[in-house]
């Protein structure tokens, strides 16, 4: 039996020009960073010659059907459809599961099947690199179960680490964070993570930014073109091992990708956001698509205890968090029996 441990990850700047639907004509960027919460994949071995899938968090399962009749169900979708695309030979039973609730956007569907595809590679000994699994991953997400996303996700989750990629219509570039270690380590303390309370469908909302990309609505595209440029400020900014300004421009990013679609934030999202400001958060932002989930805020430390007990109060739970520089592992669990 193998388990395979994936992290999930916070994107601080350039989310949405990530999307093929835009970086295909201007080019993208995203800044961002795994962190330490995880997805999990357990594979247990068959003899069978079937395949049968469970999902915890969904609470589903996918009954033992033989390899070439699987049926891509929801709940269950993201194994059915790697192990359909790999064209898997041997029977096994998956179980995939997160820290984090699914639609909470810390890309947790995406970190699954990096770590799925990972491990069933590492299974079969077959030595993909992290771009190869993160383009296998967004095409399976992408043109198999039609997700309308970008490649941050498989990207950051692939790759580990505080990380800075630049999107073209024909590669995806990496470039290096020069960030001292005593820089990294004061922001790391000077970010919190806070959980809404409820999570979303970020299809529904993607589709919309999509649809308003392809039509070129000027507010979305000036929106997406500033969230870009502040990404490469972002980059400059770390690259220097200056952090003065990463407050400022987490929130001058939420104020732009507010005009993405109008459900990106709504009017619970705006009132706690304000009601950080107030209270000590310098800058801000909701993690992935948006319109719920998680609340990532940049606040001074000696703000923080005060602006927690805060939150809370309003009914928001905050997240412990630290960043987290490994890639995806699989463990062999015979190597710890007898």
């Amino acid at each position: 039996m193998h388990v395979g441990i994936c992290p999930v990850r916070i994107s601080f700047a350039g989310g949405g020009t990530d999307l093929p639907e835009y970086y295909d004509h201007y080019g993208g960027c995203v800044i961002g960073t795994t962190i330490n919460k995880f997805t999990y994949v357990i594979i247990h071995p068959r003899t069978d010659k079937t395949f049968q899938s469970f999902s915890p968090d969904f609470q589903k399962h996918a009954k033992p059907v033989k390899l070439n009749k699987i049926e891509i169900e929801d709940g269950t979708e993201i194994s059915s459809a790697i192990i359909k695309y790999l064209n898997y030979k041997n029977g096994l039973d998956a179980i995939l599961c997160s820290d984090v609730p699914a639609g909470s956007g810390l890309g947790a569907s995406s970190s699954l099947a990096v770590n799925l595809i990972n491990t069933l590679n590492f299974i079969n000994n077959k030595k993909l690199n992290s771009t190869e699994i993160a383009e296998t991953a967004f095409k399976i997400e992408r043109n198999i179960l039609n997700w309308p996303m970008g490649k941050q996700d498989e990207y950051l989750t692939a790759t580990g680490g505080l990380q800075f990629f630049e999107f073209k219509q024909n590669k995806v570039i990496s470039k290096k964070i020069n960030i001292s270690k005593k820089t990294k380590s004061e922001l790391e303390k000077n970010l919190l993570l806070f959980f809404v309370g409820n999570t979303r469908k970020s299809s529904s909302i993607l589709k919309k930014q999509i649809k308003k990309t392809q039509e070129k609505n000027q507010k979305t595209l000036n929106a997406l073109h500033s969230v870009k440029h502040l990404a490469e400020s972002l980059y400059d900014s770390l690259n220097n091992s200056d952090i003065t300004k990463f407050g400022e421009l987490l929130d001058a990013g939420w104020t732009a990708k507010k005009n993405f679609s109008t459900n990106v934030s709504n009017i619970k999202i705006d009132l706690i956001y304000d009601y950080a400001l107030k209270n000590g958060a310098i800058g801000g932002k909701i993690t992935g698509a948006g319109g719920g989930g998680h609340f990532i805020l940049y606040c001074n430390e000696n703000k923080q205890k005060s602006l927690i007990e805060k939150l809370e109060k309003k009914g928001l739970t905050h997240i412990p968090f630290s960043f987290y520089d490994k890639k995806p592992k699989v463990i062999n669990l015979a190597n710890f029996v007898g």
